[in-house]
């Protein structure tokens, strides 16, 4: 299966998209004069785009769910040659936890402002969500700074090569 799908994947990925793609536009324009013909409030509660969102929830959720299969499959079967990509993501979790540990939970004016709005959606805030969104964001930050150097550093590098 590991060998059929390595060399037939993205072909067999490429057309499932095609023909959710398509039975969606044919769906969707067949009724197109029905739906340009109703009034707008009840246009929100049509179904028409319907096939189309779930079609790509649905592919979203096989992508992601034969990313995390096939890599776990490719780390368990050549784990040598994987010890990079390991070190890489460790490096990624302690950069996280430095940040996440070292963030400030005090609310400035301007983030309370954007909090009020997302509370105003149903959103819940609490100190852990702003420690979890401050830490990504300096994750963040640290790693463009760390990919802009090695961009400077390897041009520099090839110039003298």
């Amino acid at each position: 299966m590991y060998k059929f799908l390595t060399k037939n994947g993205q072909t067999l990925a490429f057309g499932l998209g095609v023909l959710i793609t398509v039975i969606f536009l044919i769906s969707v324009v067949s009724n197109m004069g029905e739906f340009t013909a109703m009034a707008e409030e009840k246009q929100i509660e049509t179904g028409i785009f319907d096939f189309g969102l779930y079609g790509a929830i649905a592919l979203t959720i096989v992508a992601a769910i034969a990313m995390l299969v096939f890599g776990l499959y490719q780390v368990v079967t050549s784990f040598k040659s994987s010890m990079k990509g390991i070190l890489g993501f460790a490096a990624l979790l302690v950069i996280f936890f430095v940040s996440y540990s070292m963030t400030d939970t005090e609310v400035t004016p301007y983030i309370q402002g954007a909090i009020d709005k997302f509370e105003q959606g149903g959103a819940v805030f609490t100190e852990g969500n702003l420690k979890f969104i401050s830490g990504g964001i300096s994750t963040t930050i640290i790693l463009v700074v760390v990919a802009a150097a090695a961009f400077v550093v390897s041009e520099i590098t090839n110039l003298f090569k």
